[in-house]
């Protein structure tokens, strides 16, 4: 079911930029309709325009937002041009100072904007292209870019109705929603038959969406579903998705296999997922060794020294390796890189007072081919490694 894959991999399918797609995904409707509805939980919106397949994760990861916005304010800035955008009618042409003084009116009380300072003009030139790549808008004359230099810069813009279709329905009342927490709750709550379908359809999207699905005394009942269902799971999942589903103490993992890939992957052919490969497999080492002690759940504390010294000790050994750029990378930018990346595959969880080790540090490593003599590498693109 490919055309499921292409539901999970994009935002939406229109059929203004993709016709033979959309008419594919819409055809094959049948063969996965019921997995997302019935294991998935989600909704599937599908018009003359738009399919559209709402993929609310059971719990919220940094990877999840918008890649090419960069503060909170250019989240407010989208969400009051998508109200903007709610009183025209499809089609509807407007002049970018209209939205301008309409997004003033909007955020006054949330979140005041100065369109004499740049960096909120540049926050407002992100929202629009993005706005324009997903196809909610078109731009007739003018270029969104040049409000960033010039906030008497104008822009014909037109309506083209998708941005109707942007929010996601939760089908129940979020007014009282305050934080991620509280969304996340929703998957938590209910009646005991209520909690069993929730849980159902937690594991599925858990599998669906994020590298892993660890176990945790609230979500034990989850690791017992998994454990009870495994056939079933790998056999939905492994229609629609194309892999395995693997099962260890500790979590669960949904690997896909390599002619089916798809979206973005760990590891792929660049220079820090390689990195991350071989510290992982370093960790493991020292981990085993008893260097460092595991906890109850198989995760391990490292204190921020500890975790530097060991990338240090890393780099020392493999750096060669690498490609210049994170050869000559200053080692606190390195471990910054580093530990954001890991983090968002759930490799490791960034604390206050240093970084805590997940499971699946010891289940994806990787090693130079045993012919690696340590010659430094030109460029990102090395021999790749020999991951497990």
């Amino acid at each position: 079911m490919y055309e499921f894959r292409y539901l999970l991999d994009r935002f939406w399918v229109t059929r203004a930029d993709h016709k033979g797609l959309y008419f594919s995904v819409k055809r094959a409707l049948p063969n996965y309709r019921r997995l997302v509805n019935e294991q998935l939980g989600w909704n599937l919106i599908v018009n003359e325009s738009v399919i559209k397949l709402e993929k609310v994760p059971p719990k919220a990861m940094a990877w999840m937002g918008i890649q090419e916005f960069q503060e909170k304010l250019d989240y407010c800035l989208l969400c009051g041009m998508l109200l903007f955008l709610s009183d025209l009618d499809d089609g509807e042409q407007f002049l970018l100072s209209s939205l301008t003084e309409a997004l003033e009116a909007i955020l006054a009380e949330v979140q005041p904007v100065d369109w004499t300072r740049f960096p909120h003009r540049k926050a407002l030139v992100r929202v629009l292209q993005y706005a324009q790549r997903t196809g909610m808008l078109l731009a007739y004359d003018g270029v969104s870019e040049g409000f960033g230099n010039d906030q008497t810069q104008e822009v014909l813009y037109e309506n083209t109705g998708l941005s109707r279709h942007f929010p996601v329905h939760f089908g129940r009342d979020i007014m009282k929603c305050r934080s991620i927490e509280d969304f996340e709750a929703f998957s938590w709550e209910g009646e005991e038959a209520e909690r069993g379908r929730q849980r159902i359809q937690r594991v599925y999207r858990q599998l669906t969406l994020a590298p892993a699905l660890y176990w945790s005394e609230q979500n034990h009942s989850d690791y017992d579903y998994v454990k009870n269902q495994r056939s079933w799971l790998n056999r939905y999942l492994g229609e629609a998705l194309g892999g395995e589903l693997q099962i260890h103490k500790n979590g669960a993992f949904f690997v896909l296999d390599e002619e089916n890939r798809f979206g973005l992957v760990h590891p792929r052919d660049a220079a820090i997922p390689d990195a991350a490969l071989l510290l992982c497999a370093q960790l493991r080492d020292q981990i085993t060794a008893g260097v460092y002690p595991r906890g109850e759940d198989d995760t391990v504390f490292l204190t921020r020294r500890e975790f530097q010294h060991e990338l240090v000790q890393c780099r020392g050994q493999y750096g060669d390796g690498w490609g210049r750029r994170l050869r000559e990378l200053p080692l606190e930018k390195l471990v910054q890189e580093l530990t954001a990346y890991m983090a968002g595959w759930m490799l490791l969880e960034e604390r206050a007072e240093g970084v805590v080790l997940c499971p699946a540090v010891g289940k994806w490593i990787g090693h130079y081919p045993a012919r690696y003599r340590g010659e430094p590498g030109e460029e990102d693109g090395d021999e790749p490694l020999e991951d497990e």
